[in-house]
């Protein structure tokens, strides 16, 4: 076998190899309202439904043996200070490690940067604001994106997506390699003069450190249950953490010559995957179809053969069964005008009779009275 036809073995085999299941840790230490079995319950569920193995942690501190089992850490809103050995196991876990991490939400006081900032990205302290393009019946401060940048990630990041909500979050100042994926509109700022209206603040950034993927996300509202159905909501976090997952696949180096290129193969294996499973659903959806059309075809044929048999059955616009009733109606309706017009012949006759009978009575009786009134002229 040549050296070309390994190469495209190679290629081949990255591309369609599967995907293994992903294992996701959820950090919610001091975090009561973004868990997983509250307000990110459906999040999870969408995330298990693909295949994700789902764990939290929510007491005690993360080590590097709590994080060794995992691929993707997710950090919700942070509201708590984290330790120095802490800091240091999740850096680890990225830079050394090659996993990803989910930084979602800006936390209390701003109190996420401790770990973002590490990563080349700051939360905001102000609240961005968006005059035009307002959620109905809502404030200014909460509002619709739908401004993707064109950074290499964001083709993973931003499929199936459009548009999603924003619900009271923050701008993101980028350094360093973290890529912008959405920005706010033209006429989006920040109520701290942070950002002044036509700056399109950074409010979703990506970032790749050594052989690990990170991810920001200044507004943890996004995923809640109450928001996940809205616009496009639900497919945008699924991508992040399917793209997050692209960094613990097998063969993958942290070689600077490299990097760009193992990531670019296993975001289309992942897509390779994702239109396997799109094929699958159309498929079954076709099957669904095809026994409906079947049936509805069934359908028609049996009204044709009824119409068939019922034109055989019909003589003119009507059924024999019905031509008969109305002959029949037709006969009885002549028999009764026969039998009413012999009824009034009867009683005229009768008439008749007793007439001539009571005329004969009385001429009789006039003669006779005549006769005994008349004199005897021969007396």
């Amino acid at each position: 076998m040549n050296k070309k036809a390994v190469a495209v073995f190679l290629v081949l085999y990255l591309l369609t190899g599967m995907v293994s299941a992903k294992k996701i840790l959820f950090y919610e230490v001091g975090n009561s309202k973004y868990s997983i079995g509250k307000e990110y319950s459906k999040f999870v569920g969408e995330l298990r439904k693909k295949g994700f193995e789902v764990a939290t942690i929510e007491k005690g501190s993360l080590t590097k043996e709590k994080l060794e089992a995992y691929d993707i850490l997710v950090v919700q809103d942070l509201n708590k200070q984290l330790s120095t050995t802490e800091i240091s196991s999740i850096i680890w876990f990225v830079l050394q490690k090659g996993r990803g991490l989910f930084i979602n939400g800006a936390g209390g006081s701003g109190t996420a940067n401790q770990l973002t900032i590490p990563f080349g990205v700051t939360i905001d302290g102000g609240t961005l604001i968006d005059n035009t393009d307002k959620i109905p019946g809502k404030d200014r401060n909460t509002f619709v994106l739908d401004r993707f940048t064109d950074a290499p990630s964001s083709n993973t990041l931003r499929r199936g997506v459009s548009k999603i909500g924003f619900y009271q979050g923050s701008g993101l100042f980028l350094s360093g390699t973290s890529s912008c994926i959405v920005t706010g509109n033209s006429d989006t700022y920040s109520d701290t003069g942070s950002f002044a209206s036509g700056s399109m603040p950074c409010v979703a950034a990506a970032s790749q450190f050594g052989g690990g993927l990170v991810f920001t996300l200044s507004d943890a509202d996004i995923l809640s249950n109450e928001n996940l159905e809205q616009y496009n909501n639900k497919n945008f976090g699924i991508n992040i953490v399917e793209w997050l997952g692209l960094a613990s696949d097998r063969n993958y180096t942290s070689a600077n010559s490299t990097t760009d290129l193992q990531l670019k193969i296993k975001e289309l294996r992942l897509r390779t995957l994702q239109l396997e499973q799109e094929v699958e659903q159309l498929t079954d959806e076709r099957e669904s179809f095809r026994s409906k059309f079947n049936q509805a075809s069934l359908t028609v044929t049996q009204l044709q053969q009824q119409i068939l048999e019922a034109e055989k059955d019909t003589i003119g616009p009507f059924k024999k069964s019905d031509w008969a009733l109305i002959i029949l109606g037709v006969c009885i309706l002549l028999a009764a005008i026969a039998y009413s017009k012999k009824k009034s012949g009867e009683v005229k006759i009768k008439d008749d009779d007793i007439l001539n009978e009571l005329g004969y009575e009385l001429e009789g009786s006039s003669e006779g009275g005549e006769d005994d009134d008349l004199p005897d002229l021969g007396a």
